[in-house]
């Protein structure tokens, strides 16, 4: 028989079953923590389809400059990818703040939404 003050694997408090009145808390935290990575799987997921696309810009830069028949050309070609750079840089962060701000809104809405419903809940627990 293992002892359990020393098992890792044993929590050292006892399990306290869960009662009624914590159970939409429970689910109101966890369905924030599902929204939250949510959020950041989808930033991250625009951040690496971004960064593709620079990286494909910078090589089409280099092709573009070693093509080039004269170093004019290439300043121009180059003076030309750094604004479309800044640009392109400056875009996606109204975008990536755009979808945070959307997805912001709509958890707030939802945890809102979850708030009203424990309120009423525990109110009408008080009136019994």
């Amino acid at each position: 028989m293992l002892d359990k003050t020393t098992d890792p694997l044993v929590p050292p408090l006892p399990w306290w079953p869960i009662g009624v009145d914590a159970r939409l808390p429970l689910l109101s935290a966890g369905r924030l923590q599902a929204a939250i990575l949510q959020a950041l799987l989808r930033q991250q997921i625009e951040i690496s389809a971004f960064m593709q696309r620079r990286a494909d810009q910078h090589l089409q830069l280099w092709e573009d400059v070693l093509a080039s028949d004269y170093a004019r050309d290439g300043f121009d070609l180059y003076c030309g990818f750094w604004r479309d750079t800044f640009l392109d840089y400056s875009d996606e962060a109204d975008r990536l703040a755009r979808i945070a701000t959307l997805l912001a809104a709509r958890t707030a809405r939802s945890v809102c939404k979850e708030q009203e419903i424990l309120t009423d809940e525990m109110a009408t627990q008080m009136v019994m």
